[in-house]
Formats: structure tokens, sequence, C-alpha cells
């Protein structure tokens, strides 16, 4: 049996490729605007941040454009999200955005989940 000693984090992080499709720049404000469905799918799954003052539309998309990530056209990004960033767009990217998906604008895929 293996002991650890020290500091232990349950913390986790994702990184995605997220891809803008479009012939525009975009931000991740711009995702996050586009993909609003997605707070709400996080909201309603784990549904102990139902009242989370973090998870309003305006932080969230506040928290996006703080994270000043911008996807010139046709490029794709490696982005990492994590609840240890502390940050509403961490929080919930890290879980949500790992079944991948596309909008109209974007898609996105899990790259891996670092532990």
């Amino acid at each position: 049996m293996k002991i650890r000693l020290g500091f232990i984090s349950n913390s986790s992080s994702s990184s995605f490729i997220i891809t803008n499709k479009s012939k525009d720049r975009k931000t991740l404000r711009d995702f996050a605007k586009e993909n609003l469905y997605l707070l709400d799918n996080f909201i309603t799954q784990y549904d102990w941040h139902k009242n989370d003052k973090d998870l309003t539309v305006d932080v969230f998309l506040q928290s996006a454009e703080n994270e000043n990530i911008i996807f010139e056209p046709k490029q794709s990004l490696v982005c990492i999200f994590g609840d240890e960033q502390e940050t509403p767009i961490g929080k919930v990217y890290d879980y949500i955005l790992r079944d991948g998906g596309s909008s109209k604008n974007f898609k996105w895929e899990l790259k891996e989940m670092l532990r």
C-alpha cells in the first residue's frame, strides 16, 4: 500500500480543443454567449450550484471575457478549464464540455482530463 504525505488536491482540469468555424474573429465570451445552454445544463446536472451567485449569466459571461481567449477565423485552440481556477468559466466548462459538441460558430471536443 502507498501512503502519500503532504498536500493532496482533489481539484481537476480538462483540456479541450475549441474551433472557431466562422470567418470572423471570436472570443471565449462569444463562445459562452452562443452556448449559454451549457451553463443551464451544468446547473441542472449539478443542482447544488443552483443558488451559486457566481453562476448568473452576467457573472459567467464576465468570467469568459476575463480569460481573454481569442479565436482567429477557422482556428482551433487547446483551452484548459478546471475548478482549481476558481472562476465560473473554469468550474462549468471543466465538466460540461466533456461530451463535445457544436454550435453555429464553434465546435469543441475533449482532449484530455488532467488529474
